[in-house]
Order: C-alpha cells, then sequence, then structure tokens
C-alpha cells in the first residue's frame, strides 16, 4: 500500500551515481514504488539524520521506475549526499508545488 502522506518519506535505493563535474552528481534513484511528477514540480530528498533539502528532478516525468536527480555540491546536505555510494537508501517526499500554472505568470493583463 502507498501511504499518501506528503510529510513522510518514502524509500528510494541509490541505483547509480554519475560524476558531471567535481562539484556536480546526477544521482539514479529507484522509488521503492512508481513515482511520478509534473514538469515544475520538485521532491524534498532526506538524509537520515542529516536533513532534507529541495530539488528538481532531472529526469523525463514519462519514467515512472526511476528518477534522476542533478546536484550541486553547496553546503551542509549536499556535501553528505555527495559522499553516499550506490545501494544506500534516500527518503523522497513529494511531489510538491504541483499543480501550479506557469503561463499566468507570463500573461500581461491589460
Amino acid at each position: 500500500m502507498v501511504d499518501n502522506n506528503i510529510y513522510k518519506p518514502f524509500k528510494a535505493e541509490v541505483e547509480s551515481i554519475v560524476d558531471e563535474s567535481p562539484l556536480i552528481k546526477t544521482f539514479v534513484l529507484k522509488p521503492e514504488h512508481d513515482f511520478s511528477f509534473k514538469t515544475g514540480e520538485f521532491i524534498e530528498l532526506t538524509l537520515d539524520g542529516i536533513g532534507e533539502a529541495p530539488f528538481t528532478p532531472s529526469s523525463s516525468p514519462l519514467e515512472h521506475e526511476k528518477i534522476e536527480v542533478t546536484i550541486m555540491k553547496t553546503g551542509y546536505v549536499t556535501d553528505r549526499l555527495h559522499a553516499i555510494k550506490p545501494g544506500e537508501i534516500l527518503g523522497i517526499r513529494g511531489p510538491l508545488a504541483g499543480d501550479i500554472h506557469w503561463i499566468s505568470f507570463m500573461v500581461k493583463k491589460s
């Protein structure tokens, strides 16, 4: 059964990590259940005992079995995320900020 509580992280295994540059890595995650998001939404990645931080998925929203997140090493949580290895477990909360109509921000009202 999938728990739809957005305040409770669900588990995702780190399947692989791609070093994009010395400060940027892409994490390929395998959630414990199918996961979907829409363009413009974000997730909270939780590192148990350390904290959580918001990230926008870098994978296609059409992919439901895996999620990719590209993370720049910039602070406390991201430093620790850059130290994890494939096979470790992270938490995911979200997707968050759904149903935002970006076009309404770009339309000038007369």
